[in-house]
């Protein structure tokens, strides 16, 4: 019973943190308790699916399955949490100055409301999935079924209390401070559950940990102690980290401070003594802007793979200080199948929003890849795209884009190259040239970091200075993980891009996933 108990009160507790932090954060936001309420039962579902897998997990990817599985939750809520720390960077001043008006306008947007959803469900899944895979190890070991149900009763209320107590001391701190604190607390959060990965990755091998222990206080601050679970919770604390982890802890934390802090300067910038009027002068620029950049930021391939049917989510969204450039989004939903050794052809509808106004669907494209080399038999890869996209816009052109494709493996390393060139289908169109890079070392099937590079040449024929055109750099991060033979597989890539020139955006977050049958 004290074990089960322990057991629960530690993860529920560690839950129950980012819980109350999240929800003083959104206070005054319509709705956010349903979405949060509908996160927390996501979680206990997923975790009581966790709990029919519990033994394949344990045992999977050579006894490490759970240190990958809950490194892979940890890190896909490192990203919502900080898209969505930075949407309240962006809003807080004017929820805090109109809680129920105007105020109301800015925060009713679906898509921070289903982040909410997002970062709590997958905080309650990590937790829960590991009670599910404790327990199940402590009722292996004979403990009586009773027992342990009271012990994790007890643990349950325990956290819940604290989680409630951290909530009500939080609702302390006054509205107009309110908003900064839980912001500077939601990096903390994310940039912990990061390192926090990047132990377990290192722990199950597949990433290097560059120093082990980069130091030791365990006999000072002991991580399984309450300041220690506290620290390690809000902090990713670890009495022994790895080198790794504390790279980690940086990258996200300096990255979201960087992104928030232009997210505040847009928001400064764009106040003024009339809250209404400042968000109708907001609405009418970006009415008048003009529309995001078609750059697609995805890096092609020309290898294809005969058989695969696959469907596919691409999608890229902008932070900048600029009104004309924060918040544009561009988002693709594809169904692929690759009939020959040779041949890759997909159907994809494509979403966009322009900043300040809402999202739609602009076109429905055939996309196709044709590798020309078989793969491995000559220097390089090659392959060469063509897409036919027509456009669901009043007023909106056709277009085709053909695109050079080439890719070369040295190693674990591989480097990929794509030179687009895209025309709309009207007589004094122009022909606009792009191109996309990506360097990836395959540490693992799992985890692929990398390097991505974006651009645009301007048009065929007067390029001008690459200084007047959009150029992106970020780190980049891909993967697959196969569920079993015959069972399908999950491919993942993400990559904050940050711009290089005036035209670019400050940042662009890039998220693909897809799901092979």
């Amino acid at each position: 019973m004290i074990a089960a108990a322990i057991i629960v009160l530690r993860e529920v507790f560690e839950a129950a943190l980012i819980v109350g932090i999240v929800l003083a954060a959104t206070r005054g936001v319509p709705r956010r308790g349903a979405w949060i309420a509908g996160g927390i039962a996501l979680g206990i579902i997923g975790a009581v699916v966790v709990a029919g897998f519990a033994e394949r997990i344990a045992s999977a990817l050579e006894g490490m399955g759970q240190e990958v599985f809950n490194a892979g939750v940890m890190l896909t809520a490192t990203v919502m949490l900080g898209w969505h720390n930075v949407w309240m960077k962006s809003h807080g001043a004017a929820l805090a100055g109109e809680m129920k008006s105007v105020g109301h306008d800015i925060s009713s947007g679906t898509a921070p409301l289903s982040m909410l959803l997002a970062v709590v469900g997958l905080a309650v899944l990590r937790e829960g999935s590991e009670v599910v895979l404790f327990l199940y190890g402590i009722a292996a070991g004979g403990t009586d079924a009773s027992q342990m149900l009271i012990g994790s009763l007890l643990g349950l209320a325990g956290g819940v209390a604290i989680g409630a107590a951290l909530y009500f001391g939080l609702l302390q701190i006054p509205t107009r401070r309110l908003f900064s604190v839980t912001s500077w607390l939601l990096l903390l959060l994310a940039a912990g559950m990061a390192a926090q990965a990047a132990g377990l990755l290192v722990q199950a091998g597949k990433l290097p940990a560059l120093a082990e222990p980069l130091w030791d206080s365990s006999s000072w601050l002991p991580e399984h102690g309450l300041a220690g679970q506290v620290l390690h919770t809000l902090l990713g604390y670890s009495d022994r980290p790895s080198g790794m982890q504390l790279v980690f802890f940086l990258v996200v934390s300096i990255g979201l401070a960087f992104i928030m802090n232009r997210s505040r300067r847009r928001a400064r910038a764009a106040s003024t003594p009339a809250v209404a009027l400042g968000v109708a002068c907001l609405a009418l620029g970006a009415a008048l802007a003009p529309p995001p950049a078609r750059a697609s930021h995805t890096v092609y391939s020309p290898v294809v793979e005969e058989g695969e049917l696959a469907v596919e989510y691409r999608g890229h969204r902008d932070f900048d200080s600029a009104d004309a450039r924060d918040g544009a989004e561009k988002h693709k939903l594809e169904l692929e199948y690759v009939p020959t050794a040779f041949w890759k052809t997909e159907l994809v509808g494509v979403w966009e929003k322009a900043p300040g106004q809402s999202r739609e669907a602009t076109e429905i494209a055939w996309e196709n890849i044709f590798q020309i080399t078989p793969q491995g038999q000559y220097w390089a890869d090659f392959g060469v795209l063509v897409e036919y996209a027509h456009s669901l816009e009043d007023g909106g052109d056709d277009a085709i884009e053909l695109g050079l494709l080439g890719e070369k493996q040295l190693s674990r390393s591989v480097v990929t190259v794509n030179l687009l060139a895209e025309r709309a289908l009207v007589g004094d169109a122009d022909t606009e040239l792009e191109y996309a890079m990506r360097w990836r070392y395959r540490q693992s099937e799992l985890f692929e970091p990398g390097i991505e590079l974006y651009g645009e040449l301007g048009d065929w024929g007067e390029v001008g200075p690459l200084a007047d055109h959009e150029h992106s750099l970020g780190p980049a991060l891909a993967g697959k993980y196969r569920r079993g033979s015959g069972q399908g597989a999950l491919k993942y890539e993400a990559a904050l891009l940050f711009g290089l020139t005036k035209e670019s955006p400050d940042a662009t977050l890039r998220l693909q996933l897809e799901w092979e049958f």
